[in-house]
């Protein structure tokens, strides 16, 4: 939704007219100025109504002439996304320099879908040179979404049971697949073959330690299913999910910690220690990573609730259904 807006904002910019974007209370909270001021660089006149950097905004568009610009994207990779999707609706193109990056992988995926509607970004270090001219018309084949497919693999891993997602194998673009990578370190069995992967459980957890700054949105689930491991788990440089729909580092400490947890923090990790889990409720923040991968923790810890369980809406409207009707299946 994050990565919609930004869009959104992008492409009317290329366009012309006078557009107005707002958001929710939390993604007005979300911050965009990196981007905005990328965009400013570039001739856009693009107005805040509220608090700089965030929604809602006024954009004045008369077309996006192109050239030169720096971004950080220390913060989201998404303001880099969005303008590489953008640089071809401008008249002379985009050359784009990165001075911070992260969840580099999902930038690959940006550059291999450019490629399928058309266009070849070149990039030489951090320098991102994206040509004018527009877009192809293909057909797409949309894989499976491997953040989602994070908690049904950590399941297997913490229950004993075994759990296949087929659409994601070798050659997925996806980096948060490589979350079965730090599963298989905590000692689960993983397969990964041309159309499917799969996780076994040994019935053993160990505690790691793990950089997790390029597949960020799978650290909730991991720090979820951290105290069945064996020994501390690590988790570090991911500053960065303090700025999602919420900050998602102190969100699992305050919950873990509510479950009777002991957890330390700093500003870009967060380490949990071994324990048995107790029932409790969930702080949610609005954030549907944590609603679903406390489900994950659930399974064994019966009795936890949540205090906002729709808020999965966002990307999984029916995850309480179908992550209820995996953990009543013979398997369980």
């Amino acid at each position: 939704a994050t990565l919609l807006a930004v869009a959104l904002s992008l492409v009317a910019a290329a366009a012309s007219g006078t557009y107005r974007f707002d958001a929710s209370a939390q993604m007005r909270r979300r911050p965009l100025a990196p981007l905005t001021r990328a965009l400013t660089a570039l001739g856009v006149d693009l107005r805040h109504g509220g608090e700089e950097g965030h929604h809602p905004l006024t954009v004045r568009a008369a077309g996006i002439e192109g050239g030169d610009v720096v971004l950080d994207a220390g913060e989201s990779s998404q303001y880099l996304t969005a303008l590489l999707m953008l640089g071809p609706l401008t008249a002379k193109g985009l050359r784009i320099e990165v001075t911070d990056l992260v969840s580099a992988p999902y930038v690959e995926i940006t550059l291999a879908m450019m490629r399928d509607f058309g266009v070849d970004v070149s990039r030489e270090g951090n320098t991102f040179t994206v040509p004018s001219g527009g877009y192809r018309a293909t057909a797409y084949a949309v894989e499976p979404d491997a953040s989602t497919a994070s908690y049904f693999f950590a399941a297997a891993a913490l229950t004993g049971r075994e759990v296949t997602v087929p659409g994601l194998g070798i050659g997925a673009l996806q980096g948060d697949l490589r979350f079965v990578d730090v599963l298989r370190d905590m000692g689960a069995e993983v397969s990964v073959g041309p159309d499917a992967t799969t996780v076994r459980s040994t019935g053993r957890l160990r505690g790691i330690t793990v950089t997790m700054r390029d597949i960020s949105d799978t650290m909730p689930t991991l720090a979820a299913i951290a105290p069945h491991a064996d020994g501390p788990v690590r988790i570090e440089d991911v500053a960065n999910t303090r700025v999602k729909e919420c900050d998602r580092l102190e969100a699992c400490a305050q919950n873990l910690r509510a479950m009777g947890i002991t957890v330390h923090t700093g500003h870009d990790w967060i380490e949990i220690l071994p324990g048995t889990p107790k029932p409790t409720g969930i702080a949610t923040h609005g954030d549907h990573r944590i609603v679903m991968s406390f489900a994950v923790a659930g399974l064994l810890t019966p009795g936890l609730t949540y205090d906002d369980p729709g808020c999965v809406r966002k990307t999984f409207p029916r995850f309480h259904e179908v992550f209820a009707d995996f953990a009543a299946s013979p398997q369980a």
